[in-house]
């Protein structure tokens, strides 16, 4: 019988693989999503709270908002109040490109789990929770030591 770890490391990479389908599509690499999702969650946020927020490197940040900004899916503009910081919101091409985006992923959704009753997918949605919080805590744990 085939290790768990490795499984989950094999759909993980299938999962990634067909992800990076649809956003290739847009010219966009598959993490820029979360970006989409955390400016969707906020009308402007500055990119030091974006890079919080989104768990990241501010360097990370920094190309991701670049390239989506050469694309025309964000702009950055200077705080009026504050000239240290910088702002970061969708554009309309950016916000109709999430909305396009959000509709292929729910048919992939639909597709992957289409053979699974509803019971399944939640027992599925429980189980990778508590894998993530383990992997979280896993992580902490080794960057304290």
């Amino acid at each position: 019988m085939e290790k768990l770890g490795s499984i989950f490391t094999d759909t993980s990479r299938l999962h990634h693989r067909y992800h990076h389908a649809i956003f290739t599509s847009f010219n966009l690499h598959r993490g820029q999503n979360r970006l989409f999702d955390k400016l969707q969650e906020s009308e402007v946020i500055s990119q030091t709270e974006l890079a919080h927020r989104m768990n990241i490197a501010p360097a990370t940040l920094t190309r991701m908002v670049q390239n989506m900004e050469k694309n025309g899916y964000v702009s950055r503009q200077t705080d009026k109040n504050d000239q240290r910081v910088t702002l970061i919101h969708l554009t309309p091409k950016g916000i109709e490109t999430r909305s396009i985006i959000a509709k292929k992923l729910r048919a992939m959704d639909y597709k992957i789990f289409k053979n699974f009753t509803t019971r399944e997918q939640d027992i599925l949605h429980k189980m990778l929770l508590r894998i993530q919080e383990q992997l979280i805590e896993e992580i902490n744990i080794e960057n304290n030591n």
